[in-house]
């Protein structure tokens, strides 16, 4: 049988081997890339500053409200949707349910316009200015509908809404959309 060479055992006369050392790290990182030398903005241009429109403040606060106005309207929509079936079943009537129902989703269908508008009109986007135009126009028709109903309070609704109509018409926001004015 061969034997198996032992690791000399110290005071045993033979010469130890060396330990490798373990490997050193160093404690701090090394230094960061030097940074690049600062470059001049590029100059300004008449072109750059008309290349990109700045959003009028009436078009900020159409925005803004038509937003308020989408998420309530969500709420709103939700509530007749909820409350109206309720209705319709606690009275045993399919037809306040159906009805519900109906005007709960029309509801709903337009409050996500508005908000859709709000955003396309932040962002200043062509197809928003032509929702805006469908949204106040779909106002005006309900608020005649309310007037001939009786409720004199649509006339606010009507009058609010051919503002906005002729807001929207005027040359300098249509630029402001993108649009060619004729």
């Amino acid at each position: 049988m061969q034997e198996q060479e032992q690791p000399p055992q110290p005071g045993s006369g033979e010469p130890a081997a060396e330990p490798t050392p373990a490997p050193t790290y160093s404690s701090t990182p090394p230094p960061p890339p030097a940074d690049p030398p600062p470059s001049d903005p590029p100059p300004v241009s008449a072109s750059t500053s008309s290349a990109t429109p700045t959003r009028p403040t009436g078009i900020t606060i159409l925005a803004i409200l038509a937003a308020i106005g989408g998420v309530f309207g969500i709420f709103g929509a939700v509530a007749i949707l909820f409350v109206g079936s309720a209705a319709g079943v606690a009275t045993g009537s399919a037809g306040l349910a159906g009805l519900a129902g109906i005007l709960g989703a029309v509801a709903l269908v337009v409050s996500i316009a508005y908000l859709v508008f709000a955003w396309g009109a932040w962002g200043l986007q062509p197809w928003a200015w032509t929702l805006g135009i469908i949204l106040a126009a779909v106002s005006i028709v309900l608020g005649l509908f309310q007037l001939l109903g009786g409720n004199v309070g649509a006339i606010v609704s009507i009058a609010i809404a051919g503002g906005i109509t002729y807001y929207l018409f005027q040359p300098d926001i249509q630029r402001a959309f993108g649009r060619t004015t004729t």
